[in-house]
């Protein structure tokens, strides 16, 4: 299993990624952020989870960045300076998910059998997550229909992402022994 150490540092870095990500909202930064966390993913997973891990890791990065590209569609979520692929939402966010996917069974993994209090815990930080990013400029709120959607994605996908990576690091241990 992971030890102290590496918790925090998956927390640490994860919170340094954010912030990367939210600040390089602008025009010709988006790439460079995407490649550092794609370099930062790829790293992690040759360091920490494995190879093995590769499957969940995009799956959960993958939902994630679907839900916000729902929400972008809907356009309860507007990206400040976003000039490539508008139709998409932004690198830096797909950046995000990917970075996010990381601390799932790292930081975030004694949270994988307590789905009540991640349910919890996403209606709640989900949408405050998204208020920072509109509060330094990145994205924004437009209606009341915006924090309503996040605190909803949040809430029903970090259980299911959570329980997603339970299984697949069950269905691997079987495959081990």
């Amino acid at each position: 299993m992971t030890n102290k150490k590496l918790i925090i540092f998956n927390f640490i870095s994860f919170q340094v990624i954010w912030w990367l990500c939210v600040l390089s909202a602008k025009p010709g930064l988006s790439t460079a952020v995407f490649a550092t966390v794609l370099l930062y993913t790829l790293l992690h997973l040759s360091l920490v989870e494995g190879w093995s891990q590769t499957l969940p890791l995009l799956l959960t990065a993958v939902i994630g960045a679907v839900a916000d590209q729902f929400a972008y569609k809907l356009q309860w979520i507007l990206f400040e300076n976003h000039t490539q692929w508008l139709a998409y939402i932004p690198l830096w966010m797909l950046a995000l998910w990917l970075a996010f996917a990381t601390t799932l069974n790292v930081s975030m993994r004694w949270l994988q059998h307590k789905y009540a209090l991640a349910f919890m815990l996403g209606a709640v930080f989900g949408p405050l997550a998204y208020l920072g990013a509109e509060s330094v400029g990145a994205i924004q709120l437009p209606s009341l229909y915006s924090l309503a959607w996040f605190a909803f994605e949040w809430a029903t996908l970090l259980p299911l992402m959570l329980w997603l990576r339970h299984r697949f690091n069950e269905s691997l241990a079987l495959e081990q022994t």
